[in-house]
């Protein structure tokens, strides 16, 4: 009896040690708020350059729809920002359970890809246009907008976005190039970060592939990539295009950068705050 008892209490202890070892292995993994934001600021940053969203209510959603990075969503399907699939949506999916069981929820290659789907998203449908009437430094109207347009079910959306806004001091990314104090580099001076050694000399581009995605894989300067290829942030991109990200010959690289001067729109300029945005930089076409 004596011996079944010592049993009983040592299946108790390894129980309970197990438990606790996965409660902790748990607790280590979770991302949280400081990691999430140092992890996906630049994202934030980039979508609101291209769309005029701003930064501190795009990473704030990411940080909410997502649980810090630690849903299942996130981990499993990269989604961010909790976005279904809708009948516009062709590409793979995620089945989870929300407001209905068995729900299927769109399904990203990259975290960066959640981030740029967002963006357009929130562009592409009319029910959100009123929001771009709003400055991009205005993150308590666009809190409110979003909930007004339906974004979320949630009563106190809006409320909970903009306290994580605040608590997190987001809206400083809001205002990353008027920091600046005039600190900026034109596109003709040479880059400053230099080429991955092993990166290829040109790249041919496939479905989904951007001038942002293509800079961070092969760690080139985004403002270096646009110059030798005589393009611009803006420029289309398609399937089958050979991206260089090396410098070429002299003769091309001349034929690229007349093409480029020859380009009408605005002058591009490459912003870097080495406080806000380290080992990255960010191409914008305006201050405001």
């Amino acid at each position: 009896m004596v011996n079944f008892i010592y049993l009983v209490k040592f299946i108790h202890f390894k129980i309970v040690s197990v438990c606790a070892a996965v409660i902790l292995v748990t607790s280590l993994s979770a991302m949280t708020p400081a990691e999430y934001i140092q992890k996906y600021k630049d994202c934030a940053i980039e979508q609101m350059l291209v769309y005029n969203i701003p930064a501190s209510v795009t990473l704030a959603q990411g940080m909410l729809e997502s649980d810090y990075g630690n849903s299942p969503l996130a981990k499993y399907a990269n989604n961010h920002f909790g976005i279904k699939c809708h009948e516009d949506w062709s590409g793979d999916y995620y089945t989870y359970d929300d407001d209905e069981k068995g729900e299927h929820f769109r399904k990203y290659p990259s975290p960066d890809d959640s981030y740029r789907d967002h963006a357009q998203f929130l562009k592409s449908r009319p029910w959100y246009s009123f929001l771009f009437n709003y400055p991009r430094t205005d993150y308590r109207d666009w809190a409110y907008g979003l909930s007004k347009a339906g974004y979320a079910t949630a009563r106190d959306y809006s409320v909970r976005l903009i306290s994580i806004i605040q608590q997190d001091h987001l809206d400083q990314f809001d205002t990353v190039l008027q920091s600046l104090h005039g600190f900026g580099i034109l596109y003709d001076v040479p880059p400053t970060i230099p080429v991955a050694e092993n990166a290829p000399e040109y790249i041919i581009l496939k479905q989904g592939d951007g001038i942002y995605k293509i800079a961070r894989q092969y760690n080139v300067d985004i403002n270096f990539l646009c110059r030798v290829n005589g393009i611009s942030i803006h420029s289309k991109l398609w399937p089958g295009q050979k991206l260089y990200l090396k410098p070429q010959t002299h003769k091309q690289s001349s034929m690229l950068r007349n093409k480029q001067r020859d380009n009408k729109k605005p002058t591009i300029l490459l912003a870097h705050s080495p406080a806000l945005l380290p080992r990255r930089l960010i191409l914008g076409e305006a201050t405001s």
